[in-house]
């Protein structure tokens, strides 16, 4: 993976905005929420490195906070999603006939929706914030999931290995978690590095609309939001936010590309070639 030069620049990049947000409270130059209204929409300067925003807040403060909320949201929601998506998966693949076409129907009836509407659906029934968006992520993205590993487990299950482990005795359980699962995780590792920055996207994308994190928690998709009706006088206050969003998804793309290549045998053949 490190020889594919696109993954090496993803990673580097997540490193480096992940370095950024933990160490936020002590490289930040002012707290998120501190408001200086004598110094309103100012363009980059020695106080404020990357000006202020619509109520005086240093912006490089807002977007190392925001990050932590960003990063870590499509984190926790990515694995949340994939633990649901794998269990179903996982049964489906296996057990077969009936529990194999119910889990299928639900996964079809859930793609039938868009996401944007799913998601402004599940805003209107609970509410606005960052919980329901993530329940709505995972409620809405385990179907990714449970499809990629059924149809592994759908080949791994016939494997000879399999059948030896049943003429061993080993039960039912114990070969579906023990013996399948494992065989089928190198497509899901690199299906939930891309779906991170599916989240992401998401989690901006709702925030932008007012339902996702709410004021005055920093987001990258709240600095979008305000930044937007100052485009003209503070180009900074919207380019910036949307230009971290735009590294963050790229970055976790490409390492998703190098580490296909990477654990995938036949790629890799062909990229080798």
């Amino acid at each position: 993976m490190l020889r594919h030069r696109l993954a090496s620049i993803g990673f580097v990049i997540i490193l480096f905005l992940s370095i950024a947000t933990i160490l936020a409270p002590w490289i930040a130059p002012y707290s998120p929420y501190d408001q200086d209204l004598y110094n309103v929409l100012s363009g980059p300067s020695a106080a404020h490195w990357l000006g202020t925003d619509n109520v005086g807040r240093d912006l490089l403060s807002r977007l190392l906070y925001g990050g932590r909320v960003s990063l870590l949201f499509g984190l926790i929601s990515t694995v949340l999603t994939a633990a649901l998506g794998i269990t179903l998966g996982l049964l489906a693949g296996f057990k077969g006939g009936i529990i194999d076409a119910a889990i299928m129907r639900v996964a079809d009836a859930f793609l039938c929706f868009p996401v944007l509407v799913f998601l402004l659906a599940m805003a209107a029934a609970l509410g606005p914030g960052l919980q329901n968006v993530g329940l709505s992520i995972v409620l809405f993205g385990w179907t990714f999931f449970a499809r990629l590993v059924r149809g592994q487990v759908l080949v791994v299950r016939e494997l000879p290995f399999v059948e030896a482990a049943r003429a061993a005795g080993a039960s039912p359980t114990r070969i579906m978690w023990r013996h399948i699962l494992p065989n089928t995780l190198a497509p899901v590792i690199v299906g939930m590095t891309l779906f991170i920055s599916i989240a992401i996207l998401i989690e901006s994308g709702a925030t932008f609309l007012g339902i996702g994190a709410q004021p005055p928690t920093a987001s990258w998709g709240k600095e979008l939001a305000s930044g937007r009706e100052y485009l003209e006088q503070v180009p900074l206050y919207a380019i910036l936010p949307g230009l971290v969003i735009m590294l963050a998804v790229l970055a976790f793309n490409f390492l998703g590309d190098g580490l296909q290549d990477a654990l995938n045998p036949r790629l890799r053949g062909e990229t080798k070639k």
